[in-house]
């Protein structure tokens, strides 16, 4: 998937968090987006290997340049998307340092979206160290801008309006710490005499 849908579901999963969370959102965000940040690397150096005068690789860079998945800048990538990765390595920091459970479940989210939206010798390794892989059905990754700005606007959407729920208090979406406990009942006035 995207950057940009990947951050957006992670934003949406903050805003359905505790709002006890400060930033809530952000690390939602951050933490949905996190898995493709160890892959800027191959961007960069795909990027300078195909000559590019900004060192970024394009989508057809990679499709012409599939040795890259056997170069070890493609390793972070495989080790990021692993499932193994997340539940030994990611879900122990987040405990150990003490954050919320948002992190590990935006991170959860863009493993799960990945699944679909890699194919052929892009496709995840969900178990990685292992070689199983997972065939997705489309390239998302590999969609120019104006597809990925059409297709984020279905996570935009779910994200305001779960956030308008949340602001105006909807009970289905309050948590139990939330929960408005020791209201009393108003009394009516008195008729004094």
């Amino acid at each position: 998937m995207d950057p940009l849908t990947h951050a957006l579901i992670g934003a949406t999963i903050g805003e359905l968090s505790p709002k006890r969370i400060k930033n809530r959102r952000v690390k939602g965000a951050i933490a949905g987006m996190i898995p493709d940040l160890f892959n800027l690397l191959t961007y960069f150096y795909l990027g300078i290997r195909a000559g590019h005068s900004i060192p970024i690789a394009k989508p057809e860079d990679y499709y012409s340049n599939t040795w890259i998945i056997d170069h070890w800048t493609w390793m972070p990538w495989e080790i990021t998307h692993s499932f193994l990765f997340w539940a030994l390595i990611v879900v122990p920091i987040i405990f150990y340092f003490k954050q919320p459970l948002l992190i590990a479940i935006a991170y959860l989210s863009h493993l799960i979206l990945d699944l679909p939206s890699h194919t052929g010798i892009w496709s995840s390794k969900p178990f990685y160290p292992f070689n199983y892989q997972f065939e997705g059905w489309f390239d998302a990754w590999a969609w120019d801008f104006e597809t990925i700005i059409s297709v984020a606007t279905i996570p935009l959407v779910l994200w305001l309006i779960c956030a308008y729920l949340r602001e105006n208090d909807y009970w289905f979406l309050r948590w139990p710490s939330e929960q408005k406990f020791g209201h009393a009942h108003k009394k009516s006035p008195s008729i004094q005499e």
